[in-house]
């Protein structure tokens, strides 16, 4: 009896649908985001193709132990309940100990921002997204920043939360105490655009000071 073979689906047929359909999937994303957010493409004053944007920043806390850098990334994020200028994203951040804690990165910005950030108030609320938070529910260190666009830079404080979540030597703080002031020290931060390699120089860096 003769058997017939059957014809088996190369690899890169495969590959290429992946590719076609990731190219879709952008395509759809940012066809989305010029309908419902175009300031995501003019984030920080220039021209994004992606609508995204990422920067990172120097802390220096006198009550928590010294340098902390930090970088975040973002896009615009819409939804029930979200608004039209809300964004998400994910974050790092790199203590004077020499600890980096990944974080996931919520965040808003003032609503009649239009397609002009300069001047406009943006607040950003950040928690730990390790694998272990996600089991425990202690979602520490949970950061806050507030402040606004100065094109093309984001000049913000922290609210208080670097000092509300390390201790004096910049260890992760753990406790509950109902006593711990909630704001102890505001410290500013410029979040200036830059990679997430250009982090990994600066926390390099802090670590040796």
């Amino acid at each position: 009896m003769t058997t017939v073979a059957t014809p088996r689906k190369s690899r890169l047929g495969c590959l290429t649908q992946l590719v076609l359909a990731a190219i879709l999937g952008v395509g759809v994303f940012i066809g989305v985001v010029a309908v419902t957010a175009p300031w995501g493409f003019f984030m920080g004053g220039r021209f994004h193709l992606i609508p995204q944007w990422q920067g990172l920043g120097r802390l220096h806390s006198n009550t928590a132990g010294g340098d902390y850098v930090l970088y975040i990334f973002f896009s615009p994020k819409s939804g029930k309940g979200l608004g039209t200028t809300h964004v998400s994203g994910n974050g790092l951040l790199c203590t004077p100990r020499g600890e980096t804690f990944y974080l996931s990165v919520g965040g808003d910005f003032e609503k009649n921002i239009k397609t002009d950030t300069n001047g406009k108030t943006a607040n950003f609320y950040m928690s730990n997204r390790s694998v272990a938070s996600q089991f425990s529910g202690n979602r520490k260190p949970s950061l806050e920043l507030r402040g606004k666009w100065v094109n093309p830079d984001l000049v913000m404080d922290d609210h208080g939360s670097i000092a509300r979540n390390f201790e004096p030597d910049g260890k992760l703080y753990t406790g509950h105490s109902l006593g711990r002031p909630y704001m102890a020290e505001v410290v500013p931060v410029t979040l200036h655009e830059g990679s997430k390699s250009e982090f990994e120089s600066a926390c390099a860096a802090a670590k040796t000071r």
